[in-house]
């Protein structure tokens, strides 16, 4: 049956294109090692197990015998098949007293533990010369015999260089994991004269020395290697003797707080709001003292409880400030968690709590080194590491234990001696529960049960600090004289981090409900100035049509001056003159505009003028101490103005009142997503803000793409102010100051050129936002002063030009710092991780985008209808992207502007690059 099971694997796995390899006994004639070899691509020949379980004691692999079974394989296999494993570990045979007999199975033990052994019974290993094997043997306490017999590295390298005489050169190990770590010097290279030196330093092994009883932890020995010396037959290449001068020895943990009658009742993830305090109730109403390891984040959000666990005489422990996985986490997070807890309790209680149980109860019975690790680091800085063995697992919630069935196990751990590592009772001392983390309603049920079974049989309840015959001082030492300042000054800083806390909450609100009010309100007189507009169209009826003079101030535009001029000059206005204004332009901007206008000059229809560069105010004083009109228009040289603008503009100025009106300006180069980024900003802001601000007489800048000027009231203010970078919205200022009217027409349609490039843009933007901030300064006594300047442009500006643009990064730094926070405390805790304080910010900040979404939809909804609007709709499809990319260069940009305006620099004025992409006539 055998040799048809190996058959048909062969069969089906080498069809598959898989191979086949089996693991035989070393010699058995049981196993026809001929025909599996035959069938299979590789024999691993288990060459160990001389002496067995259940056998006589004896080695485990005898040199000779190990030579010889390899020896009958060859005989039946070929070479190239045989892959032999070599065993290291060990067995350890117990006879009775007499050593009459064997009165037990022989125990299976890793190389680790039988050198362990040797050194707690004092014996010494030697290389038995007959076998080669090692072994020794001790009698216990109870004067039975215990033979220990087991394989190590120096048997792995006789082996290996047996097997390589008969040319076998492929090997493998029993049991990874119990292996003397000094193999891997020689694994690869048996036969090198050089192995066996290569063994004479024998590194520490994984398994961990666990001593004593009880479930609080201290680790009395670190790892440190061993050193024997080795003697090698140089005719056989063969090691024939080692003698440990010094064994290796592991991770030695002392556990302590084995008590015959006493239970220590523990607590773990708290404080929790709903339950720590039902819990309190019972104890004190129990008269029971407990322990509670407490998470530092929990502690500091529920301060109050914190404070009343430590009044009512119960012990504190340190369960890390975020509750990690602390076997996933560096040594130097590792520090932080601890440090920040321990902080905490020394700001808000004065002391400083020594016990420490790891989240998770993650290494509170280590197994291996790696799981010492954590603890060793924790006991450096001076915690004591407290376990449990009684844990009824009530944090499972899949399901969740009942109130009876948490008692019935706590029952059955004290009590159960038959389970693993329980040899009297009670099997623990240390009772294992949770408050927080999750639904704790039937611990907090089952408590008062425990409390009463405990008592019933005999138990006395005390705090942990007793197992270990200490009081509650001792392990909670109050801060020292000098650390009480440093308790003061963290005090102080977990203070900030509530305030920091409570202020992402209320800077979210108010951004909220500005943006709201903002919508409710801007958007009420945005809507009320679209649909007004019968008075106007009674005003053009009634013919007012004054000469107009449009000023064109122009530095280095030679690539677009003259699609400028030509779209000035066929404006359907019947009285109209173009004056462009050359600033001293290094360009042939001048020889353009004569070469290509001699006749428009020549017929009086364009007045050209030049000056030494002075900057585009200076420009356009020097344009408007030739205009002779009463109206004159201002537009930028990159700027195509629409056929009907003028007509639009001009009628407004019937009404004496009225000095200036601003024209809607559009982008005209929509040419990638940063000048359609523009263009739905520009509509946006347009249609939604600058409409109301027009109903409140509070239009603020009348922008030099597109802007209409009473003449008089101009030369009144003292014409353009060179002192700021915004001249336009500084002009603006002044004469809404001087108690006139600026108005804003939507109708008055101009095309202009934007920045293609987010360099260009910051460029320009800045100088806007540097302008504007100095004319808002310049004017900074009308906030207190009535008008419509005062009391709703300026706050306006400084409200949701200013400040909300500045807090807008914050405001998305903050919400992704929480989510950040949130995600990792549901990583590493998904129980006790609170989502309410995160979806009370993730319902905020959506109201925030929502909002603003509204603001950009209404705008677009008071867009006049045609085909060029129906296009600019789709537009909106990119407020989403633009929110979270767009707008942050804007934030940075009013950064840059207020640290200019702080160091007191002056203003470097930089010119964007023209692209001349603005096509002739109306854009699109």
């Amino acid at each position: 049956g055998y040799r048809a099971l190996v058959a048909e694997l062969s069969s089906d796995l080498h069809a598959r294109g898989m191979k086949l390899y089996v693991a035989l006994p070393a010699h058995n004639e049981d196993y026809d090692y001929a025909y599996v070899a035959a069938r299979a691509d590789g024999v691993i020949l288990m060459d160990y197990d001389q002496h067995y379980p259940g056998g006589p004691a004896g080695p485990v692999a005898a040199q000779s015998w190990f030579a010889d079974n390899l020896k009958i394989a060859l005989k039946v296999m070929p070479r190239e098949k045989i892959i032999v494993a070599v065993g290291n570990y060990g067995y350890e045979w117990t006879s009775d007293p007499n050593h009459l007999r064997q009165v037990a199975n022989a125990q299976t033990v890793p190389v680790q533990q039988a050198w362990l052994t040797a050194r707690e019974s004092e014996a010494s290993p030697e290389l038995d010369a007959d076998s080669l094997n090692p072994h020794y043997a001790y009698v216990d306490e109870s004067s039975a015999r215990h033979d220990v017999w087991f394989l190590d590295a120096v048997t792995a390298l006789n082996q290996m260089r047996a097997a390589q005489a008969l040319g076998i050169n492929t090997f493998a190990l029993w049991r990874l994991g119990s292996e003397d770590r000094s193999l891997w010097a020689v694994w690869d290279v048996p036969g090198e004269p050089e192995a066996p030196a290569k063994l004479r330093s024998v590194p520490p092994g994984q398994d961990v020395d666990m001593e004593g009883q009880g479930e609080i932890l201290r680790i009395d020995a670190r790892p440190s290697p061993g050193e024997r010396q080795i003697t090698a037959d140089p005719s056989t290449g063969l090691v024939t003797a080692e003698t440990f001068s010094v064994l290796p020895e592991p991770y030695r943990v002392m556990q302590h707080g084995a008590k015959k009658e006493q239970i220590a009742i523990s607590f773990d993830d708290g404080p929790d709001p709903n339950y720590t305090p039902k819990i309190l109730d019972i104890l004190k109403a129990e008269r029971v003292p407990a322990t509670f390891f407490l998470i530092g984040a929990q502690a500091e959000r529920y301060s109050g409880l914190t404070q009343r666990i430590y009044r009512e005489g119960h012990e504190i422990g340190n369960h890390t400030f975020w509750h990690p996985d602390i076997s996933n986490i560096s040594p130097t997070y590792m520090k932080l968690e601890l440090n920040l807890t321990e902080r905490f309790f020394g700001s808000e209680l004065g002391v400083k709590p020594l016990f420490f149980r790891a989240p998770y109860s993650i290494d509170q019975d280590p197994e291996t080194a790696d799981e010492v690790r954590p603890l060793e680091m924790v006991q450096d800085l001076g915690y004591i590491t407290v376990g449990s063995k009684v844990d009824p697992g009530d944090w499972q919630k899949d399901p969740r234990p009942t109130a009876e069935e948490i008692t019935a196990t706590v029952m059955t751990r004290l009590t159960d001696v038959s389970q693993p590592g329980c040899t009297a009772e009670p099997c623990g001392n240390i009772v294992l529960l949770h408050d927080g983390g999750g639904d704790r309603s039937e611990t907090v049920r089952a408590l008062p049960m425990i409390l009463r079974e405990l008592r019933a049989r005999g138990y006395t309840l005390v705090r942990i600090s007793a197992l270990l015959d200490k009081t509650s001082a001792d392990v909670m030492p109050q801060l020292g004289p000098n650390e009480r300042w440093a308790a003061r000054l963290d005090s102080f800083g977990f203070l900030l981090y509530r305030l920091f806390q409570q202020a992402l909450i209320f800077v979210f609100f108010v951004g909220d409900t500005l943006m709201t009010l903002r919508l409710l309100l801007v958007g009420a007189l945005a809507i009320f100035d679209r649909f007004r507009a019968r008075a106007r169209e009674h005003q053009e009826a009634a013919g007012y049509a004054p000469p107009v003079a449009i000023l064109v101030p122009a530095f280095n535009e030679e690539r677009v001056i003259e699609r400028t001029v030509r779209a000035a000059l066929a404006s359907e206005y019947p009285r109209l003159r173009v004056i462009v204004i050359d600033d001293g332009s290094t360009d042939a901007t001048l020889a353009v505009a004569r070469r290509l206008f001699a006749k428009e000059i020549e017929a009086g229809r364009l007045l050209l003028l030049t000056q030494a560069n002075a900057g585009k105010a200076e420009a356009l004083n020097r344009g408007l101490a030739r205009v002779e009109e009463k109206v004159f228009l201002g537009i930028d040289a990159d700027t195509v103005i629409a056929p009907t603008a003028v007509a639009q503009l001009v009628p407004h100025f019937a009404d004496s009142r009225v000095a200036a009106v601003a024209g809607n300006t559009k982008v005209g180069n929509r040419v990638n997503l940063w000048t359609r980024w523009q263009a739905l900003e520009y509509i946006t802001s347009q249609n939604f803000e600058r409409r109301a601000l027009n109903v409140l007489n509070a239009v603020s800048v009348v922008p030099g793409a597109i802007g209409a000027w009473r003449t008089a009231a101009v030369r009144a203010a003292g014409g353009f102010h060179p002192d700021t970078v915004a001249e336009d919205a500084d002009l603006t200022m002044s004469l809404l100051e001087g108690g006139h009217r600026v108005n804003y027409d939507d109708r008055a349609l101009a095309y202009t050129e934007a920045p293609t490039s987010a360099g260009s843009l910051m460029s320009q933007r800045f100088r806007w936002s540097f302008g504007i901030l100095q004319a808002v300064w310049k004017r900074r006594g009308a906030f207190a002063r009535r008008g419509a300047l005062g009391w709703i442009a300026l706050p306006n500006i400084f409200i949701f030009q200013i400040l909300l643009p500045l807090t807008a990064p914050f405001i998305d730094l903050m919400f992704l710092v929480a989510g950040l926070v949130y995600l990792v405390d549901r990583y590493f805790h998904p129980d006790s991780a609170d989502p309410a304080n995160f979806l009370r910010l993730a319902v905020f900040f959506a109201v925030f985008l929502i909002v603003d979404f509204l603001a950009s939809l209404l705008a677009f909804a008071l867009e006049r209808r045609d085909a060029a609007s129906q296009r600019d709709f789709w537009l909106l499809a990119h407020v989403w992207l633009q929110r979270f990319a767009y707008r942050q260069i804007f934030s940075v940009v009013l950064f840059k502007t207020v640290k200019r305006a702080i160091d007191g620099r002056q203003f470097s004025w930089e010119k964007m690059e023209r692209t001349a992409a603005l096509p002739h006539g109306r854009p699109v």
